[in-house]
């Protein structure tokens, strides 16, 4: 029995753990499903559940505290300035989706726009983990987690 354990540790150090299910969390807004091995989607799991159950209540608190999941910090970062002088808007963007400071901001408002009105009446289960076999280089279980309709 694994009494007072709080969060599967997937083999890697903290920060890399950390990175990988951000990322993932990231991937899973984005596309409505993830397909990883099955250690690291309940992981997941349990982290996008609560990211929807806050992103319900839509408030200025619920969205800052999934902007630090999404686009890892809470207040928004300083534009790069010196990079954009002289730019056309097109260029402007590309620059900025590179320095990532769109796609965090995007998701965030995916998330509150578009997942979080789907299950305004439903208190929890928001996604669904399917187990699809043994991935075929080392045998890991893979899983698929996937937004429930």
């Amino acid at each position: 029995m694994n009494h007072k354990i709080d969060h599967r540790k997937l083999g890697l150090p903290s920060d890399q753990r950390r990175q990988l299910l951000n990322n993932l969390t990231r991937q899973f807004i984005r596309h409505g499903y993830v397909r990883t091995t099955f250690g690291r989607a309940k992981e997941l799991q349990r982290l996008v559940e609560k990211l929807i159950t806050t992103s319900k209540e839509d408030s200025l608190a619920a969205r800052r505290r999934a902007r630090t999941v999404l686009v890892g910090h809470s207040s928004s970062s300083p534009k790069p300035t010196k990079a954009l002088a002289g730019k056309t808007e097109l260029e402007k963007t590309v620059i900025l989706q590179k320095a990532s400071l769109i796609n965090g901001e995007d998701l965030v408002h995916h998330l509150f726009e578009n997942v979080a009105p789907r299950y305004k009446a439903r208190n929890g289960g928001y996604t669904r983990l399917t187990k699809i076999g043994p991935r075929r280089g080392d045998g890991a279980e893979v899983g698929v987690l996937e937004l429930v309709d």
